[in-house]
């Protein structure tokens, strides 16, 4: 059973660079089970931008890991989106899942706003 003094009370690794190589490494670190995803929005990235010509593919995947590691290494706060997540999936009750919503965009917020 995990008990509050089992969880860190600081982030478990540092805020990496904001690219590809530094963002791979920190989701190793931090959660092994998603390089696999990780690898394949990659790819997915990359043959878009060949694709249509553009940047932003790229862009968007280094913004979205990016986020995704600035939630997952404090402990406390990938447990609330997780559960937040898992409501506005679930919940009957528009009210709940309009909170749970919410709380997700604080989450995303608070964040990126610690990691910059």
């Amino acid at each position: 059973m995990t008990t509050l003094t089992d969880i860190p009370a600081g982030p478990l690794i540092p805020m990496p660079d904001k690219n590809p190589a530094a963002l791979r490494v920190a989701v190793a670190r931090l959660s092994p089970e998603a390089l696999p995803r990780f690898d394949t929005h990659w790819a997915d990235a990359m043959n878009q931008a060949r694709d249509e010509f553009s940047l932003l593919p790229g862009r968007h995947f280094v913004d979205h890991w990016w986020a995704w590691v600035a939630i997952q290494r404090w402990p406390e706060r990938a447990a609330r989106f997780r559960e937040s997540e898992h409501i506005v999936a679930t919940s009957d009750d528009k009210a709940t899942r309009r909170a749970a919503s919410a709380e997700l965009g604080r989450i995303l917020a608070d964040s990126q706003a610690n990691a910059s």
